[in-house]
Parts: C-alpha cells; structure tokens; sequence
C-alpha cells in the first residue's frame, strides 16, 4: 500500500485519469495492452490488461472485474480477477491474479487530493518469495509516480 499527496491535482481529475483505459498507455509505462471487455452494471466492468516484468521475469497479464464509486468529492476504484471463458490465460503471458487492488482518492482543499493505493496480487509463476517481495519494492512507488 502507498499514499501520495497530488496538490496540483483536483480528486475529479486523478479519478478520470486511473479510470480512462484509453489514456493508460500515457502514464502507465508497464503497461503492454489494456481494454474492456464488457460493462456489467453502470460501476462496474471487466477488463484486460498485460504489463511489463523485469527482464528476465515473463509479463504478466490480468483479467479483472472493476468497481467504481464516486463519493462526493472522493473517489474510489476497486477490482480483483476473475475468470472470462473467451479470454483464457495466453500463451505468451503469466496470468497473475489480482485478490484486491485498490485506488482511493480523497479531496484535499481545492484543486488538491490524496490517491491511497493498495494492492495484493500473486504473481503466479515460479518466482521465489524474495524475487516477487524485492519487484514490489520498486513497482507499488512506480504506479503512485
């Protein structure tokens, strides 16, 4: 889990930015490919998404059911895998699995927020505890950056 202070940065703004999967490929340099896969309800969809792994590490993909809830002048974003019979793990990936990955974003005076992020998630594959505990280190800060 990670927090960052964003004073230049209003809640609505960061809310539209980590929830515009079209825009991802702008700020997420892990990312390989991202898209939805289908709406389920007006807060909640399915989706796709492959990011980069350290060499020598296989990418990893994910496919996740997402929430979203505007609350007042917060915001929060959640998702965790799930199973998609058209879209089975690919060949080319690790499919990893999200238990519980989370944004929250908290108003902070005008113009200014606080982005809570936390995330728990198994890498899958055969990677020793140390490897997946010493990427982690590096990658929580990366996506706050």
């Amino acid at each position: 889990q990670t927090r960052i202070s964003c004073k230049d940065v209003p809640a609505e703004t960061l809310y539209d930015v980590l929830h515009d999967t079209r825009y991802r490929s702008k700020w997420d340099s892990n990312m390989i490919e991202t898209y939805d896969i289908g709406r389920l309800t007006v807060n909640a969809d399915v989706g796709y998404y492959s990011w980069k792994c350290p060499s020598p590490l296989k990418n990893r993909d994910f496919v996740t059911l997402r929430s979203w809830l505007p609350l007042g002048n917060d915001y929060m974003i959640i998702n965790y895998s799930v199973k998609h019979p058209k879209y089975p793990p690919r060949k080319d990936f690790v499919r990893a699995v999200s238990l519980q990955t989370g944004y929250l974003i908290k108003a902070n005076g005008d113009g200014a927020c606080i982005l809570y992020y936390l995330t728990q998630v198994d890498p899958r594959g055969s990677l020793p505890k140390w490897v997946v505990n010493r990427v982690s280190q590096f990658v929580a800060p990366k996506v706050r950056k």
